[in-house]
């Protein structure tokens, strides 16, 4: 690591040691302009896969197995959130919870919800449940020749998923894993604040825009920290660059925080107001297509993984699912880390994929 040298000596010294330390200041800070105008983004969510189903814009994948060799029969299915793409679960190569499952012999499948668009805005949560969840879970099960699976959410998809679970007992679900996924709305963390205030009115946004901005959320989740969010990334990459640091992991990370996709306004409407503002998934008052959500009707093994340091999802949000489900196999796990980090970053590498993979090992078998 550089380190800025001392003024000290005499006065020629001092002017030699100062012009070293503003042509070093020069010349990294050309170099940080370079790599944020012309530096291309990193290649992500390069595990080997294939596209096995389609629906409007959505792909399921299906990762290819490492040698064609699958240990584990039981498959995996990832459902991701509607905000950011899912490329963060499988980020960069020795970076993967996926690339992880798959090297263990998992037979690994996500369903990304690709870039809705202006003919979607009218999409609501049953129609993300029936529609597409739905549909991808059977299509897992034919392609795999497996009657059952183990289906994995991650925050929002988390929680749409239950919705699923609640509602349909066929295929049988093995096992279902929530990562950082909320369930109780009645605190929420600082980042969340804006859409719990009674002057947010989802009613008239929604109605305006139709399909909500990809820049919308974005903007305004930043906004509750400008000075962070705007700046305080750039300088952090600055100073990485000035002490000879990889700026790899930067990169790739900032890639996926503003690669967002635009969310369709009824199923942002029901996210927003039925289930953030009111609180209707644990109050069992949120129906679909006439079907009430009661997560006391998931019974299966249930994993809740958390971070302790998280502000997007409190621990407490994801915890409070263990007690609205009847499953008598549940274990909760938290790590010290924010929301990405139980995906991404080296507690993630080294505590939370092991411990999923251990959790998913032993409970694995067909039945």
């Amino acid at each position: 690591m550089k380190e800025i040298k001392l003024l000290t000596g005499s006065a020629q010294e001092i002017g030699e040691q100062l012009q070293e330390n503003v042509d070093r200041m020069i010349e990294t800070t050309a170099k940080w302009a370079e790599l944020l105008t012309f530096d291309p983004f990193p290649q992500t969510g390069m595990t080997p896969k294939e596209t096995v189903w389609r629906k409007n814009k959505t792909k399921l994948y299906h990762y290819i197995p490492v040698n064609g060799t699958v240990s584990h029969k039981v498959p995996l299915l990832f459902i991701y959130a509607l905000i950011n793409k899912p490329f963060i679960l499988d980020i960069a190569p020795g970076m993967s919870m996926i690339e992880t499952l798959v090297n263990k012999g998992f037979d690994v499948y996500l369903l990304d919800w690709g870039e809705f668009a202006w003919e979607d805005r009218n999409l609501s949560i049953g129609d993300l449940v029936f529609d597409y969840i739905a549909h991808a879970v059977r299509k897992v099960c034919q392609f795999s020749g497996i009657d059952q699976l183990t289906i994995l959410g991650y925050c929002m998809g988390g929680t749409i998923v239950s919705m699923y679970m609640s509602i349909f007992n066929t295929p049988k679900i093995k096992n279902f894993v929530t990562l950082a996924a909320p369930f109780d709305f009645e605190t929420v963390g600082a980042t969340s604040q804006f859409l719990k205030s009674k002057d947010f009115d989802v009613d008239y946004i929604v109605d305006v825009y139709k399909l909500i901005p990809k820049n919308l959320i974005d903007v305004a989740v930043k906004m509750l920290n400008p000075v962070n969010n705007y700046i305080g990334t750039y300088t952090r990459l600055w100073k990485m660059m000035d002490e000879g640091m990889s700026v790899y992991s930067w990169k790739i990370l900032n890639k996926w925080i503003n690669d967002n996709i635009n969310f369709p306004g009824e199923a942002f409407r029901q996210w927003t107001k039925d289930i953030f503002q009111n609180n209707k998934i644990k109050k069992k008052e949120f129906s679909i297509r006439n079907q009430l959500i009661d997560l006391s009707k998931i019974n299966c093994p249930v994993l809740t993984m958390a971070g302790k340091n998280d502000h997007i999802v409190l621990p407490g949000q994801a915890k409070a699912f263990l007690d609205m489900v009847s499953s008598t196999d549940k274990e909760y796990m938290e790590f010290n880390i924010g929301h990405g980090g139980l995906v991404f970053g080296s507690i993630a590498r080294e505590d939370v994929y092991p411990s999923l993979a251990g959790w998913l090992e032993t409970r694995s078998s067909l039945e």
